[in-house]
């Protein structure tokens, strides 16, 4: 499946969770893949918000519901994902949670609830559809980790958020190294902040937009990101031309965190 253009990703099956809000990453992802040729099914806890993105992508995208935390639900997902379109090529873990406390204030049971979103839905979706991709010989696994998994948090997310995407980085990174002999990488995309609403869900727009000025006069790029900026770096993760990248984490953040 090679094309002359750059980053093409005709005839690819790609599974996208956490796609079900307008503005959010997975949904610009879906769009991204959609443009460069795939089709894409968008997956989501909130099954009307995926249908709704993947109706304005036309007929190459479809949407349907899935609990990334419930292995039965994400298999059903799956099954009915390959059945019509094929079996998927390239997952994009984009399902994610944050909250906002201190260390001392959040309950185990929200801790837990960040973990099995954030990290253990991850691991349940390659698993549901890694034998595939090893048969074939071919993968794309690709992780949505974030800056805040690099230094505990300091963006927004606590402490528990930091946890699940320093976990997130692991996981991506242990998974590289199983799964590299049979041609499937896997790699995860840092984002700094990015306008996509999550923040304003939980804290309230003026947060967001206290953060977003604080991006803008301090990071180097003086702006906060947008989905589209992700959506470039998870395109380049899923194309031909990265089949020599793995274990690999791109930072995405304008400069504001380098290491």
């Amino acid at each position: 499946m090679t094309s002359s253009a750059p980053f093409r990703l005709d005839g690819r099956v790609a599974l996208v969770t956490g796609a079900g809000t307008p503005t959010g990453i997975g949904n610009q992802v879906a769009r991204a893949y959609v443009a460069a040729g795939a089709r894409v099914a968008l997956a989501d806890l909130d099954a009307e918000g995926a249908r709704r993105n993947a109706g304005e992508l036309g007929a190459g995208a479809m949407g349907l519901g899935a609990d990334v935390t419930d292995p039965a639900s994400v298999a059903a997902a799956v099954s009915e994902v390959t059945q019509a379109m094929g079996p998927v090529d390239i997952l994009v873990n984009s399902a994610g949670i944050t909250r906002r406390a201190k260390v001392w204030e959040f309950t185990l049971e929200e801790f837990d609830l960040v973990m099995a979103v954030n990290v253990r839905g991850g691991l349940i979706c390659l698993q549901a559809v890694v034998e595939g991709m090893k048969q074939r010989g071919w993968g794309r696994v690709i992780w949505l980790s974030s800056i805040a998994g690099k230094q505990g948090g300091g963006v927004f997310g606590s402490a528990h958020y930091a946890c699940s995407k320093a976990a997130v980085i692991g996981l991506c990174q242990g998974a590289a190294r199983d799964l590299g002999p049979f041609g499937i990488t896997s790699n995860a995309i840092a984002p700094g902040l990015v306008l996509t609403g999550m923040v304003g869900r939980v804290a309230g727009g003026e947060v967001e937009q206290q953060l977003a000025d604080q991006i803008s006069a301090s990071a180097p790029m003086r702006r906060p990101g947008v989905a589209a900026d992700i959506a470039a770096a998870a395109l380049f993760f899923a194309s031909e031309e990265a089949g020599y990248v793995t274990g690999e984490v791109m930072d995405v953040n304008g400069g504001a965190y380098m290491d």
